[in-house]
């Protein structure tokens, strides 16, 4: 009986195995084809190709990253900066991937959210790094810690360079779990869309036609979501001004 269980085992997760390789394949394969189609200014289908690999669950920063050109070269300037905004959660200092979403900004005349000087004086590591590599290097600066502070304690000699090194780590370790959590808290906790409408979109101060307008977005503005109700959608822009928008004319990240 256990042997053939674990032959079901086996062919189940040979099986699991080989469907994976495959999905992957093929998503690579529609990656390229994406590729050519962009070098061939093929822009539309491009971009076409790129949506699907994202719907075949194989979702990265590079991915992202072309999609937003492909739109861009197509003229779709807000979705563009909707992908770049996207991208950036997989590669938040990539340099060119910000001077792309810096430059569809300044065509549409959307303006990107900046953190405070003194926000970015306290969390100076925050947007440095994608959050799971993030979660990465703290794990490992947490796990030197201890190796330290062991091999300090279990010493007959105690070096001090050793108690030096693990306050250094103490320091390191703050910096990074401030900066992580202010990241986590803007970036994956904050629900936030980008305005796609070509002209400027009204901000009301009720979810009604007839409300008075508050402030206008432009396309391709970042505006933080707070509520929904029915069609209209609470929203938050980078200064904290709120009103409610027509959930048309965005897009959630």
């Amino acid at each position: 009986m256990r042997p053939l269980l674990l032959g079901f085992i086996f062919i189940f997760w040979a099986v699991s195995i080989s469907l994976a390789v495959g999905t992957q394949t093929t998503s690579q394969t529609v990656f390229f084809r994406a590729n050519t189609l962009y070098t061939q200014g093929q822009y539309t289908a491009a971009a076409e190709a790129y949506e699907a690999v994202l719907r075949s669950g194989f979702a990265s920063g590079n991915v992202y990253f072309n999609l937003g050109n492909a739109y861009f070269r197509n003229g779709q300037a807000g979705k563009a900066i909707l992908n770049y905004e996207r991208a950036r959660r997989f590669l938040p200092s990539d340099p060119d991937l910000g001077a792309n979403l810096q430059f569809a900004r300044l065509l549409t005349g959307a303006e990107g959210c900046q953190l405070p000087l003194w926000k970015r004086l306290v969390f100076p590591l925050a947007h440095t790094l994608a959050t799971d590599s993030f979660l990465w290097f703290t794990s490992i600066a947490y796990t030197l810690l201890f190796v330290i502070l062991a091999v300090y304690y279990l010493s007959p000699l105690r070096p001090q360079w050793l108690l030096y090194a693990g306050r250094g780590f103490v320091v390191l370790l703050l910096v990074m779990m401030t900066s992580l959590i202010q990241q986590a808290r803007t970036d994956d906790l904050q629900r936030k869309a980008v305005v796609l409408a070509k002209e400027d979109s009204p901000v009301r101060f009720e979810p009604a036609d007839n409300g008075t307008v508050h402030f206008s977005v432009t396309q391709g503005t970042l505006i933080q979501i707070l509520d929904i109700r029915e069609d209209w959608w609470q929203v938050a822009r980078c200064d904290g001004q709120r009103g409610w928008i027509e959930k048309d004319v965005l897009e959630e990240l």
